[in-house]
């Protein structure tokens, strides 16, 4: 459990399931983490923005009913004090577009949802180390140096932004 550097945890899914999962999983890598869930990305924007909680990391899904998880994204990243968070986007889509444009919105990875605890817990253990702070861009070349080779299906491929024409989502 040693190189564990981001702390302070919240995870941003509309699915009280995958926050079990998740803080399972999270549990086999670190025992010293504050864990903060949300089922709704709007009412994680503004306790994030009222300063109640500073996380050192974000964990988001992408859908949710009031707000978008590319909305709260982009939301997040205008203001001082979140904008520099690490953001990884943990979605079910494997839609191009979607990768390309939440990269564009600044999220420092994009995980396709693991099935299994195992891989769940190999995931949270590269994200939450010194080695993933270091690294400027969080792709698949990037996380081939943690010695963690099956990673390869879970965590999308490095993807050309130029192709991105949607956004999908509106901006006040």
């Amino acid at each position: 459990m040693k190189n564990i550097v981001f702390q302070n945890i919240v995870h941003i899914d509309n699915n009280v399931e995958n926050h079990v999962f998740f803080y399972d999983a999270l549990q086999q890598v670190t025992n010293t983490s504050n864990y903060w869930t949300f089922v709704d990305a709007k009412d994680a924007l503004s306790t994030l923005v009222s300063k109640k909680i500073t996380p050192d990391i974000i964990f988001l899904d992408l859908e949710f009913p009031k707000m978008s998880g590319q909305e709260f994204l982009a939301r997040l990243k205008k203001h001082e004090h979140l904008c520099n968070i690490p953001v990884i986007v943990f979605s079910s889509s494997t839609s191009r577009s979607i990768i390309q444009v939440t990269r564009i919105l600044g999220a420092k990875a994009f995980v396709t949802k693991p099935t299994s605890l195992r891989q769940l817990i190999k995931i949270l253990w590269s994200i939450l180390s010194l080695e993933f702070l270091m690294t400027p861009q969080a792709m698949l070349s990037s996380f081939a140096n943690f010695n963690q080779h099956d990673l390869g299906d879970t965590i999308s491929e490095d993807l050309f932004w130029s192709d991105v024409t949607e956004h999908g989502f509106h901006m006040n």
